[in-house]
């Protein structure tokens, strides 16, 4: 079964069409590239997802729960699917141990002890274990990325989300970033990744969605897609962010 099946969703921003008729699915272990020119939707599309944003049209399936059916709790949905935004949303006043241990404690009831022992696997899995008594100023930008990967790990989730989160940081801090996705790639994890980093996208992704105007214009296996683009639009957009 798709982990995820979303059918002919719309999305509006009062009079603006955001989402026309989407529809697209999701399979355990897959990793999709989302890309495409800004307004495209794909930001939208991710935060839909999880229920971030309602959609005024279609359906949107994570396993057996319709995200949209007023009846679904999403906050025991966003336990399974995690988002991590381009702009960090640590709590500044907070180290980096109860940043990441907040939610284990306060939403899965967690002992501190086995939140702790948690967090230190996660700092673990983003190279950043001797960062756990920190605090988010202290951190460089890429170091925050990774600390606010490694708290939507915590919540041990099913698929993780990812929206542009290198877009805000220096070059230099994009690579470590991007290579804590390359090792959750090969972990398994399934993923969905709104990017432009296209050398990154080629390399790691099964599968790239391009979106625009609202729609899914190409889809398809990763070297299919952007070895031999279908559409004069795909062949403009990987002109611009390719040169």
């Amino acid at each position: 079964m798709s982990l995820v099946r979303i059918e002919n969703i719309t999305k509006r921003f009062g009079p603006l069409t955001v989402l026309d008729g989407v529809s697209t699915t999701v399979e355990p272990g897959e990793i999709i590239a989302v890309i495409g020119r800004s307004g495209s939707g794909k930001s939208t599309l991710l935060r839909c997802i999880n229920g971030l944003e309602p959609i005024q049209g279609g359906r949107i399936w994570f396993e057996d729960q319709l995200v949209n059916d007023p009846a679904t709790d999403l906050r025991r949905l966003r336990q399974q699917v995690g988002i991590v935004f381009q702009s960090y949303n640590l709590f500044p006043h907070l180290s980096v141990e109860r940043n990441i241990t907040l939610a284990p404690t306060v939403v899965k009831k967690m002992a501190a002890g086995d939140a702790r022992g948690l967090a230190l696997d996660v700092l673990k899995r983003v190279g950043l274990e001797d960062k756990i008594a920190a605090y988010p100023d202290q951190l460089s930008g890429g170091q925050q990325q990774r600390v606010a990967i490694a708290r939507s790990l915590a919540m041990q989730p099913k698929m993780m989300l990812f929206d542009e989160i290198t877009s805000a940081l220096d070059p230099e801090l994009i690579g470590e970033v991007l290579r804590v996705l390359e090792a959750m790639a090969k972990s398994g994890m399934t993923m969905m990744l709104v990017t432009h980093e296209m050398g990154f996208a080629r390399n790691v992704a099964s599968r790239i969605i391009f979106m625009h105007q609202g729609k899914i214009w190409e889809e398809g296996p990763t070297a299919k897609v952007l070895g031999s683009p279908a559409t004069p639009e795909l062949v403009s957009f990987l002109g611009s962010v390719l040169h």
